[in-house]
């Protein structure tokens, strides 16, 4: 039985605990949250055994064989340490940091002492999972152009409320937004899709009031075969307040496009897949932490290690740079 303790009760951690519920041969045994309501709530839920207002209390209690992190920014630098001090192998959730500079020192300081995963689950939706099958499998042929979007209404005002501020109040305050929080997701699915890449052109705009960060943005990025666009707006008026993506992968004999809930794929084979959008979020969520139990247990590599997580920040501030937005290292 693999042993679980998770930090942080807050939004997301509903998703995480739905998901290991599906792991066979795993248990949640505690939940730790400096609001200990909180943790309690989550754990009364999922009929979880122990919560602590302390996270490094909980784990040398419980003596977890690992930690899953499911909270905010702030927190992941001495949850990552407390972990790797105890020997604790990590699943975080993404960004690992706010920064590239952060994130490496995080990972410079857990060092080899744990296994380190970072949870990006975008790549592991049913829909992307299929059009990487059907990539793999030969289908349109060689990749040569990507175009990944996402559109929401989110940020613009209805019935004098932001749809996404209410689901997520914090996104509000992140000064690293469209890109640092929402676009870092989409460049880890051209990477999966395409291979390393190098940003060499990007923009960006603050189009909502009361929002520190910028929402909308638009990436171009350059492989050494391919090229991509990633964009975002969460201030689309002709958008579902619900974030919803685009794509068109163009190869050199066919396509593979996502639009809605249906994903077509026209080139040595003709064939077609629809997705329910809504259960597909909590799809990713069950497939990341599947992924990172059975890789932990059988000792295989993750798919979103550090090194491929430090890519795709390594991307998210080239982007920055290019867009005058920021001047960090």
């Amino acid at each position: 039985m693999l042993r679980v303790a998770i930090a942080g009760a807050g939004m997301v951690s509903l998703y995480h605990l739905r998901a290991w519920s599906t792991v066979a041969g795993a248990r949640v045994v505690a939940i730790a949250d400096p609001d200990r309501a909180r943790a309690e709530a989550r754990a009364l839920e999922f009929s979880v055994g122990a919560t602590f207002s302390d996270a490094k209390q909980m784990l040398d209690k419980v003596r977890p064989d690992a930690l899953d992190i499911a909270a905010g920014h702030a927190a992941h630098r001495m949850l990552c340490l407390a972990a790797a001090d105890r020997g604790i192998p990590v699943l975080c959730q993404k960004p690992l940091a706010p920064t590239l500079v952060e994130a490496r020192a995080i990972i410079a300081d857990v060092g080899a002492r744990v296994r380190l995963m970072i949870h990006e689950n975008w790549r592991f939706r049913p829909w992307y999972k299929q059009a990487r099958e059907w990539l793999d499998d030969g289908a349109i042929g060689v990749p040569v152009e990507l175009e990944l979007a996402t559109r929401s209404s989110g940020f613009l005002l209805r019935d004098g409320k932001r749809p996404a501020l209410e689901r997520q109040p914090m996104l509000a305050s992140i000064p690293r937004l469209m890109i640092g929080e929402v676009l870092v997701h989409h460049l880890d699915v051209a990477c999966s899709m395409l291979g390393p890449m190098q940003v060499v052109a990007a923009s960006t705009h603050h189009g909502s009031e009361g929002v520190l960060g910028e929402t909308i943005a638009a990436i171009t990025l350059r492989g050494t075969a391919a090229s991509a666009r990633v964009s975002g707006d969460f201030t689309d008026p002709e958008a579902s307040p619900f974030p919803t993506d685009a794509m068109r992968l163009v190869g050199s004999v066919g396509t593979i496009e996502l639009a809605g809930n249906v994903l077509q794929l026209d080139g040595r084979q003709k064939a077609q897949a629809r997705f329910d959008l809504i259960a597909g979020y909590q799809d990713s969520y069950d497939a990341a932490i599947t992924h990172f139990a059975n890789a932990l247990v059988h000792e295989q590599p993750f798919a979103t290690s550090p090194g491929v997580h430090l890519q795709v920040l390594t991307m998210a501030e080239d982007a920055y740079r290019l867009a005058n937005h920021d001047t960090s290292p």
